[in-house]
């Protein structure tokens, strides 16, 4: 027989010798009464075979779901130690000093170069990054705008002083090093971190000029005198600087 209560006649078993007996021992009406009452004992029997495989099946079915749910919820505590890992893990990787107003720092670009040399035709102003080591013609002065009393944070604005005295300027895709001008406009860079957060030595940054372009540098192959340019508004490969004390 099935779930859906369909009958077997085979699951009758003794039930019609029994009526037949029955019917030939009695009255026709007695064996037939007799029949009744049998069929109903097995009935009843079939029924409580029915609905205890159903409870059993049933179970299994609530089981399974069970483990599903508890290895579910055992999973979970896994997923947050490993999202907890990450974030301290993420916020581990800045170990050097915090950078400050007035630090003298080197920034490094995605040549492995530093910035430092100003080159020309005609007038020394197109700022290079040639440099293999940090040295005085590399170093730079870092100015914050604004509150220079609090480490520099990703997103200020600050100004970078060459070796030569002067301030690094961006003004259309050119970058060029040519006045002290504290109080200038396209003398502003703002510093970005993707991560966020104060700015530490070794940090990877871009720096993004006044008109919204991120300073980049094109591979050695492409510009072997270091050529700095602000050309697109994009944080990628080119535009990846580091920033050293």
């Amino acid at each position: 027989s099935s779930v859906t209560g369909s009958w077997d006649p085979l699951f009758l078993g003794p039930l019609p010798p029994l009526c037949l007996a029955a019917m030939a021992i009695t009255r026709r009406s007695s064996g037939l009464r007799l029949c009744a009452l049998v069929g109903l004992a097995a009935w009843a029997t079939w029924q409580g075979a029915e609905q205890s495989a159903f409870a059993a099946s049933a179970g299994k079915r609530v089981a399974t779901l069970t483990d599903v749910k508890v290895s579910q919820l055992t999973a979970a505590p896994m997923q947050l130690d490993r999202a907890r890992l990450v974030a301290r893990h993420a916020a581990k990787k800045s170990s050097g000093d915090p950078i400050k107003h007035g630090d003298t720092v080197y920034i490094k670009v995605m040549t492995g170069r530093y910035v430092g040399e100003i080159d020309g035709t005609t007038k020394l102003e197109w700022v290079k990054a040639r440099g293999t080591k940090k040295d005085k013609e590399h170093a730079l002065t870092i100015e914050k705008i604004g509150d220079k009393d609090e480490p520099i944070q990703n997103g200020d604005t600050v100004m970078f002083v060459m070796p030569t005295g002067v301030h690094l300027d961006v003004l259309g895709s050119a970058v060029r090093a040519r006045y002290y001008d504290p109080r200038g406009q396209w003398q502003r860079i703002t510093i970005v971190k993707q991560d966020g957060g104060p700015i530490y030595a070794g940090d990877q940054i871009f720096l993004r000029g006044h008109q919204g372009e991120y300073m980049d540098a094109n591979p050695l192959e492409r510009a072997p005198d270091g050529e700095v340019k602000a050309r697109w508004r994009d944080e990628g490969e080119w535009q990846v600087m580091w920033i050293e004390k």
